[in-house]
């Protein structure tokens, strides 16, 4: 399972935004008795901040090197938080409640994506003899797709039948039986379908095999 962190990372930050977040940062941790001792000290981002601050005032209407000088400012304010945040990782120990504290921004929790619904499948032949091609609806965050077939008549269980496994959502399957009817069908995957063996399978389609 993926643990929440401070992101430590302020590059896509805007310019008048990060001198905020980098305030209200140092507002949270200062007297925060998680983080007695932070790295580099409060104080030094304190001047930073206003430093960066005073420089992208500056170089609103200014030159070229007033700009050079704001954004040489603004990445030694983003090292700098860079380095509490790392301090802020290994001292909160994966602790939600201390990060938060910190002021730092977290890292987001993904949400289970769940079982997906089924997909519709266009059934189409091949190329050449013994092939059936198979274009299914897009489903929205499938890992992939799970391609079950066999001959008429099928068996009951889904765990009989011949299956593939596709990253995407179209593809051909070869070396079938020729003149023999089949019968195909499919279904999104996710890690949870995955580890639960549970899937959504589309109505199935019967085709002749060229």
């Amino acid at each position: 399972m993926k643990i929440q962190k401070a992101r430590i990372s302020f590059v896509k930050v805007k310019d008048h935004e990060l001198a905020v977040v980098a305030q209200n940062i140092v507002n949270k941790m200062t007297i925060n008795a998680h983080f007695s001792e932070p790295k580099p000290a409060l104080m030094s981002v304190q001047e930073m901040i206003i430093i960066y601050s005073e420089a992208l005032l500056k170089a609103k209407d200014g030159s070229k090197q007033d700009t050079a000088y704001k954004n040489a400012c603004r990445l030694n304010l983003e090292n700098a938080l860079s380095s509490l945040g790392s301090y802020v990782n290994l001292t909160a120990e994966a602790d939600v409640v201390k990060l938060k504290s910190s002021g730092f921004p977290l890292s987001k929790n993904p949400e289970p994506i769940g079982i997906l619904a089924a997909p519709t499948i266009t059934v189409t032949y091949g190329n050449n003899p013994g092939e059936i091609h198979i274009e299914c609806s897009v489903i929205p965050k499938a890992s992939g797709y799970m391609i079950l077939y066999s001959p008429l008549p099928a068996p009951a269980d889904n765990n009989e039948w011949y299956s593939k496994q596709w990253s995407g959502s179209k593809g051909t399957l070869t070396h079938l039986k020729s003149e023999i009817k089949h019968v195909f069908k499919a279904a999104a995957m996710s890690t949870e379908s995955n580890k639960m063996g549970i899937y959504n399978f589309s109505d199935p389609v019967e085709k002749m095999v060229p």
